[in-house]
């Protein structure tokens, strides 16, 4: 065979790859099940998102997750692949946005085997194998009963450097309430998925700066004052991709170099829920060495930074906790006493600081002295519920102050840096757990049962 016969049997071949992809897209066009059908061998797999497909589950894919959203594509890019495989890119379009969070075209990228003119196996994804990737845990979608469901482990393509930010090779990552949020689709804003996981983190810039990332980003450039009242605020993981990934790419300002002592794991933990304790402590609730204060929890990210920043400051630190252990593990983190939760106290306190909301706020109120202060940041209790009753003769002819906590500034972030390492205080993390176990803190996050912080290492 000519050197010229083969160019065009090879060619040939390349059409005949790609064959069975094309009847596959003309049939998502024309919305023809049959011929999306005809595409696939009897025993065919279809992977899409990372989930695998086989059998009737293939035609329900095509039938409800593309026909039915009146799916069309527009290929833009098809080419073999250097192992034979066809790939091809294309951009997607339908009414995607209720179950998925799409609302606009989107990229994806389709890599099919193909053999005696029918596809065996379709990878389908919004990954360009042709880019770099690294590895990523992302929310695909918000489910509001089922949260876990939504959680994947794969790769992602590799986050482009912008003007004004910096990329960081992440080290470790805290887990918080806030991706459970995203899981289920609740956000302060519309959020768009597939949206990698991680509000906060540490990490190393690549002229080996060793930074902590500060949670708080905004819309609006001219945006000046407080950045935690900003309408437009957000924060990573929310309107912007995550950090819980081998790379980010944060916007300059909120990589903040950590102070010489301050390690990764540490650093990790501070920008959501000590952060937000850091605020309710010092800034909203204004007390005085040695005043009384009540934690309403003994073992939560942000409760478990209240003991110890209290305790560090000087303060009398009061908790509750459902469980001896929990309760233990305050007096360990340096609470002076703690109770039962909902007990009544010997006296008033000078401040509560309440995380679980519709369970305890009322609690919180009639703990509290006469001008005292009450500072809410959570409703982790009762499902979520936003909807709390509340006595407000007691509130108002008790003169006490009801205030709630959105994480903290810049400078209260770098003020936090600052004490924490100037006290030595060692942030307590109850588990350590590689980027491939995420799903087992999520877990014990959802279900309540985290012990202090949950690191992922990366």
């Amino acid at each position: 065979m000519s050197r010229h016969t083969s160019r065009i049997a090879k060619h040939h071949k390349i059409d005949a790859n790609h064959a069975p992809v094309n009847r596959f897209l003309e049939g998502v066009n024309t919305a023809d099940l049959q011929l999306m059908l005809d595409a696939f061998a009897s025993d065919a797999e279809v992977v899409d998102d990372g989930k695998s497909f086989s059998g009737g589950a293939i035609r329900a894919l095509c039938e409800h997750g593309i026909i039915g959203h009146q799916g069309r594509v527009k290929v833009l890019h098809q080419e073999a692949q250097d192992d034979g495989r066809s790939y091809t890119h294309i951009i997607m379009e339908g009414d995607f946005g209720k179950e998925f969070g799409i609302h606009k075209p989107f990229d994806l990228f389709l890599i099919a085997r193909v053999e005696n003119d029918k596809m065996w196996h379709l990878d389908m994804g919004d990954v360009d194998p042709k880019k770099a990737t690294m590895r990523a845990v992302y929310a695909s979608v918000g489910n509001p009963n089922d949260p876990l469901s939504s959680i994947r482990i794969s790769r992602r393509n590799f986050p482009v450097l912008k003007e004004g930010h910096v990329r960081v090779k992440m080290q470790a990552v805290s887990l918080n309430f806030h991706d459970i949020f995203t899981l289920r689709g609740i956000g302060m804003h519309e959020i768009r998925f597939p949206m990698i996981l991680g509000n906060e983190g540490a990490g190393v810039l690549e002229d080996g700066t060793e930074v902590a990332i500060y949670p708080n980003l905004s819309t609006d450039a001219d945006f000046k004052g407080d950045e935690t009242v900003d309408p437009h605020r957000h924060v990573f993981g929310e309107l912007v991709q995550g950090n819980l990934a081998e790379y980010a790419v944060i916007p300059k300002r909120n990589a903040v170099p950590r102070p010489k002592g301050l390690d990764a794991k540490s650093a990790s933990v501070l920008g959501i829920a000590w952060l937000t304790a850091y605020r309710m402590m010092f800034t909203r609730a204004q007390l005085r060495a040695a005043q009384t204060v009540l934690v309403q929890g003994s073992s939560g990210g942000v409760t478990t930074a209240l003991i110890q920043l209290g305790s560090a400051a000087g303060y009398r630190v009061w908790t509750t906790g459902r469980t001896e252990a929990k309760r233990n593990l305050a007096i360990s983190l340096g609470a002076e006493r703690t109770f039962e939760p909902l007990a009544e106290l010997p006296h008033v306190v000078d401040a509560v600081f309440d995380t679980s909301g519709a369970a305890t706020i009322s609690h919180s109120l009639t703990s509290v002295k006469p001008g005292g202060t009450v500072v809410s940041c959570g409703i982790h209790s009762d499902g979520g519920s936003t909807d709390v009753s509340i006595n407000l003769m007691h509130l108002f002819a008790n003169q006490i102050t009801l205030t709630g906590v959105y994480t903290g500034t810049r400078d209260e972030f770098i003020d936090l840096l600052s004490f924490v390492a100037a006290k030595g205080i060692k942030p307590y993390i109850g588990k350590v757990l590689p980027l491939e176990r995420t799903v087992e803190g999520l877990k014990d996050i959802w279900e309540g049962t985290t012990n202090g912080k949950i690191v992922i290492t990366i």
